[in-house]
């Protein structure tokens, strides 16, 4: 459904009382899924829209993967003081209302949990209080615990632009097995060529989902250790970035290929 549509949805349940303690909202996490948390935080707190955009509510926790794994974790440590589950979101949303109203937690990239985390989080969302709302945003949902999906209301929002098709998706494919940068600037250049100049960044996107896939296949099939799949995946998001600054594409692909974990065997990658 779009942003529109699902805010109606949840905004209806809050003034009918029947609002669910936690929503699995999938899509872009960086898109549409921030832009109906902002929309829901409007609601539950309005009146105090400086305080929510600066990220400086009492009554609003928030989460994102951290640490050299860009994982979600259960606590800080010594060797890693960035916020886990139990600081960031479990403590926090288990305190009194500041403003005596609702109390929202927010996990984003929740599918990056290690299990501890998951399993922390999983008993707040079994026993909540009242007023309090947590919202996970994900794009990758078969990726979070189960008996998490099942205590939550999912809401699907659009994906970004899927991947390339067919024979373009093979040759990236070749490519990218045998970590040849060349190559796969190559592809891009040749895309971005054939395409109109109004959809040349849409290719440019298309080709960064591709190449997002292939990483993530290793994650899937358990080629990589999670934190090294994790550390993949954000650095093509990195690339991608860099590739919007219009850096030279092989220049951007080869520091991605040299930057990429890849699994000691072939296993994962699409021949």
């Amino acid at each position: 459904m779009e942003v529109d549509t699902a805010f109606a949805l949840i905004s209806h349940a809050i003034d009918a009382g029947r609002a669910a303690h936690g929503y699995l909202i999938t899509g872009d996490v960086g898109g549409n899924c921030t832009e109906l948390v902002s929309l829901v935080l409007g609601k539950l707190f309005p009146g105090e829209a400086a305080m929510v955009a600066s990220g400086s509510h009492p009554d609003i926790a928030q989460l994102w993967p951290s640490g050299k794994s860009r994982t979600i974790k259960v606590a800080r440590t010594d060797t890693d003081p960035s916020p886990g589950m139990r600081d960031a979101i479990i403590e926090p949303m288990s305190a009194t209302a500041f403003s005596g109203g609702w109390k929202v937690g927010i996990v984003y990239c929740a599918d990056r949990m290690q299990p501890a985390a998951a399993n922390a989080f999983l008993k707040s969302l079994e026993e909540p209080t009242p007023m309090t709302m947590y919202l996970l945003l994900t794009d990758q949902p078969d990726s979070i615990l189960p008996t998490i999906i099942s205590r939550t209301q999912r809401i699907d929002l659009p994906l970004p632009p899927g991947t390339l098709d067919d024979d373009d998706l093979d040759d990236v494919a070749a490519a990218f097995a045998a970590k040849d940068a060349s190559r796969l600037a190559a592809k891009l250049g040749e895309l971005k060529d054939e395409a109109s100049a109004e959809d040349a960044a849409l290719v440019r996107k298309r080709f960064f989902r591709t190449l997002m896939s292939l990483v993530r296949e290793f994650m899937v099939d358990g080629s990589l250790p999670r934190h090294l799949a994790f550390r993949n995946v954000d650095a093509v998001e990195a690339a991608y970035r860099r590739s919007e600054k219009a850096m030279n594409d092989e220049a951007v692909l080869s520091w991605l290929v040299d930057t990429l974990a890849f699994p000691p065997t072939e296993k994962g990658i699409r021949q």
